[in-house]
């Protein structure tokens, strides 16, 4: 378990970045922990496709749940005259004790998850600066009218782009419950305008204006223009 847990840092290379573990090591260990779980269904007879509901049926170990079952062991253990006829004290015991056996196994997975995804957070955050260089070079050199500049450019400015809500037609009922959520929080800026009349003898009219944006939205929106300057498209 020490081993598991304690943390060791590499040596940086001399380019300034950690030495990184190789695909085979990867894709080897990718390999050993499918096996392992293969081997651990076989072995405790478990078939891992519950659903949500059958979950919800289940007593799970909470911390209650778990401080009633030890509680409930500890008097049936000590208090033997008191045991359900034909009840297996043992047998208790012994999933007791798997339960806690399984419970650090959990947590020793659930550390290794938040390590690989840190480093793949990581890896991600350096690999966009990058793209973000080619797509900022290619920006200058379109602007500088180099042949054969622009087509590329257009294929990483497209990734900038967002529709905007008239294009996209009326939004749905759940879009206007989370833009106005997001209003109500402070977490976004912009305003949602609902007018409605109500049908006469012609069919009613309702429109819907819904003009939500986060700072991020907005942030992309002004690179585009800034970066679409020539043709003035957004």
């Amino acid at each position: 378990m020490s081993k598991l847990t304690k943390s060791s840092k590499a040596a940086p290379a001399k380019n300034g970045f950690t030495p990184a573990i190789t695909s085979d090591f990867i894709e080897k260990l990718v390999d050993d922990i499918m096996e392992m779980t293969d081997h651990f269904k076989v072995a405790e007879n478990i078939d891992s496709s519950m659903n949500g509901t059958e979950r919800l049926r289940l007593f799970g170990p909470g911390v209650r749940n778990y401080g009633f079952m030890d509680k409930a062991w500890d008097i049936a253990h000590d208090n033997p005259m008191f045991t359900p006829p034909n009840m297996n004290v043992q047998l208790m015991g012994k999933t007791m004790r798997d339960i806690e056996d399984l419970r650090q196994l959990a947590f020793v997975l659930e550390q290794f998850l938040q390590v690989v995804n840190d480093l793949m957070l990581l890896k991600s955050d350096e690999t966009y600066r990058m793209a973000l260089r080619i797509y900022g070079s290619l920006r200058e050199q379109t602007r500088n009218r180099v042949p054969g500049a622009a087509p590329l450019f257009e294929a990483l400015l497209m990734f900038f782009r967002r529709r905007r809500r008239m294009e996209e037609g009326e939004p749905t009922v759940k879009e206007l419950e989370h833009d106005f959520k997001r209003l109500v929080h402070g977490t976004a800026d912009g305003e949602i305008i609902i007018k409605n009349e109500q049908p006469h003898v012609s069919g009613g009219i309702r429109e819907v204006i819904d003009n939500v944006h986060t700072g991020r939205v907005a942030a992309k929106a002004t690179e585009e223009i800034e970066v679409d300057d020539n043709s003035k498209r957004r």
